[in-house]
């Protein structure tokens, strides 16, 4: 029996069910007729939302990037009364949702690293203005000093992926590790 869902539903249904198909066998050897069985409909029904798996993918990485940033994102846009109101936002945030991301098992395993290196600057690309008027907020206030706010984002960010991504570290090791390093950067 068929069913109909609208294509908002269906388009995201598509894409959960070919991201858990990625991490579980692999993305060259998943193919879109594999990801219409999975999902229960034709290829033709994948085809009409993602003209191929590569767009299927980039929508994927392009909605975890969304996904994890925004929130981090909202924090430097606001206004706190401190460097370390920041950090202890930042940190809360990051320790309760490590490892916790919809797409995680995908672009954190092993064998994926080029998938997690492309996740990693698409999120730098994506909060570097932000990362870029927080620097430059709190220059203005006083709190910091550094000589090129636009410099000093660009190497926190780009800086603290292998951080983020070192599996020996516990989610607290990873943020205090960052915060440090950044303080030092821009302190």
């Amino acid at each position: 029996m068929r069913v109909s869902k609208e294509p908002e539903v269906r388009k995201q249904e598509i894409l959960d069910t070919a991201m858990k198909l990625f991490a579980e066998k692999g993305y060259e050897v998943t193919t879109m007729t594999d990801i219409a069985k999975a999902v229960g409909v034709v290829s033709g029904l994948c085809y009409k939302y993602f003209s191929s798996k590569y767009e299927l993918y980039q929508a994927a990485l392009k909605e975890y990037v969304k996904e994890y940033s925004e929130p981090i994102i909202a924090i430097l846009d606001s206004e706190e009364e401190s460097f370390e109101a920041y950090m202890v936002k930042i940190k809360e945030y990051f320790i309760k949702t490590d490892g916790k991301e919809k797409y995680h098992d995908f672009f954190h395993k092993r064998g994926n690293e080029m998938f997690n290196i492309q996740l990693s600057m698409s999120m730098c690309e994506n909060a570097r203005p932000h990362m870029e008027q927080f620097l430059l907020r709190l220059k203005q206030k006083g709190f910091i000093r550094v000589k090129d706010y636009k410099v000093s984002a660009a190497f926190i960010l780009y800086g603290e992926i292998p951080i983020l991504n070192d599996e020996n570290l516990t989610s607290a090791e990873k943020a205090d590790n960052v915060i440090e390093i950044m303080k030092k950067i821009i302190m």
